[in-house]
This record gives C-alpha cells, structure tokens and sequence, in this order.
C-alpha cells in the first residue's frame, strides 16, 4: 500500500470511530482529519477529550471500530444479560 492509498482509505473514516494499530501501541478514537503525514484522532474514554496526533509513518493497521452493546464498566456484558435486540435486560 501506497501513501496515496492510505490516504484514501483514511480518509473515507474521518468522523467515524475508528482504531489506530501503531508501532508504539493502540488508540481509538473518532478520525478527525488525515493530513500529509499525521492523522488526528479524539479519544473520548477520559473524563476530558483527548486529541491526539499520529505520524501515519508509525501506524501499522487503521479501521473503523465496531460498536456494540457495554456493560456499566465499558466491557462487553455477558450473552445472557441481553435480550432478543441487543438491549440489556434487567433482572
């Protein structure tokens, strides 16, 4: 993959929630903007947004993260702790 086609498919995601697999360790966060050679990703699981500043040099796999049901602590809950639509059912 060329720079130009990183770009690109980086681009496609921007507002979108994405995860950023890097040399250094893993971020996710919204895709703000994909410049020349960094890309600018907001993390939301602080009590403040974080923005944060990738050197695309250093990213080794972007992709748009799946969103789905949490528990109260940010994990996924157990199977059978939801009902038929995905919602959390309450005992």
């Amino acid at each position: 993959m060329n720079e130009n086609t990183f770009y690109y498919y980086a681009h496609e995601h921007v507002n979108e929630e994405v995860n950023v697999i890097t040399t250094q360790g893993s971020f996710e966060g919204r895709l703000l903007s994909v410049g020349k050679d960094v890309i600018l990703i907001q993390n939301r699981m602080v009590p403040r947004p974080l923005k944060i500043i990738i050197r695309i040099e250093e990213i080794v796999a972007l992709h748009r993260a799946e969103l789905g049901p949490r528990g109260p602590f940010g994990f996924m809950p157990r199977p059978n702790e939801l009902d038929e639509s995905g919602e959390r059912r309450e005992n």
